[in-house]
């Protein structure tokens, strides 16, 4: 949210009208699910994706199009052979497509501003889109347990997505792994922050897309940093027995995700030795390791994939 609210203020601020294409609803099989976003502008597709092909060439041009219009357009594709509207495609399903006109006028660039802000505080927020003519907002709470519905307030049908923010990643070793995860896992919308023990390893300029690099003692870690629920840990350290310091800080939070790189053989080691301080079968089974999931990988690049495809997976069934 933050990218693409950021895109929108500066096209705003640059006197740029767009349009922000918006998978809203879908049968059957599709490129995106509802939630997919795309800003497009007079010279074509600015940011973003709503699944690629041929449904994608045609919202660009739609879009294209409408920003020149300036109005709200509510399309639905039929990506089955058909004689109707055909594309061409064979996915199966029908995709609802929101075309949302965000002008250089005083209540866009107001819109825009405020989405901006919530998304730089990282608040949970529900983003509502008018399926017709009408002004976008931004609400704190919408009663639904969905993350996405189509609903109806004041006799105005909107597209309501909510917003929340998934908690840090807290990535324990700066080495080689660490500096092909960072960038990987910052891409995909996490944030992370790393933290070792070797001032040559803390150093900002090897992370920069971390938001914090700390230099810690991996024998007092609580004195640096505190975990909530929904935040990660990954222990990627040097040894088994920074591992060890790092897996038992890790037990004592609430952290969501504990993850732990190293052999079969290492794990057990580190387990034993936990187990052998009075710690549980049960706190020990919270943790993964080997981390990431079994792809085969085995340069510190391909293990980094294997993590955040894990972590993806993770975050995609909370």
């Amino acid at each position: 949210m933050q990218e693409l609210f950021r895109i929108l203020k500066e096209r705003s601020e640059e006197n740029k009208a767009s349009m922000l294409v918006t998978v809203v609803d879908g049968s059957g099989s599709i490129p995106r699910k509802a939630g997919a976003y795309m800003i497009v502008g007079d010279e074509g597709r600015i940011y973003g994706t709503i699944g690629g092909g041929n449904m994608e060439y045609q919202a660009i041009l739609k879009g294209q199009s409408l920003v020149q219009e300036k109005h709200n357009h509510l399309q639905e594709y039929i990506l089955t052979p058909n004689k109707v509207a055909d594309l061409g495609m064979i996915c199966g399903g029908n995709a609802k497509v929101l075309f949302y006109y965000i002008g250089t006028d005083e209540a866009s660039a107001q819109f825009v501003a405020q989405a901006c802000e919530v998304a730089k505080a990282r608040k949970d927020c529900w983003l509502m889109l008018p399926l017709a003519e009408g002004q976008a907002k931004i609400v704190d709470h919408i009663e639904s347990k969905k993350h996405h519905l189509i609903m109806e307030e004041n006799g105005q049908n909107y597209y309501a997505e909510h917003f929340f923010y998934d908690g840090k990643v807290y990535i324990f070793g700066g080495g080689h792994l660490a500096q092909e995860l960072v960038p990987l896992l910052s891409h995909l919308d996490f944030t992370c922050i790393v933290a070792d023990d070797r001032e040559e390893f803390t150093k900002p300029e090897l992370f920069p897309q971390a938001k914090e690099v700390l230099q810690i003692d991996f024998q007092a870690i609580e004195k640096s940093i505190t975990v909530h629920p929904e935040d990660y840990i990954v222990i990627v350290t040097r040894g088994h027995l920074c591992d060890t310091d790092a897996e038992r800080f890790a037990l004592h939070t609430d952290a969501g995700y504990i993850g732990v790189v190293g052999s079969r053989r290492k794990a057990k080691i580190v387990y034993d030795k936990l187990m052998a301080e009075g710690f549980s079968q049960k706190q020990l089974s919270r943790v993964i390791t080997p981390i990431g999931l079994d792809i085969g990988s085995e340069t510190p690049a391909e293990i980094a994939v294997s993590i955040a495809a894990q972590m993806i997976q993770f975050r995609a069934n909370k």
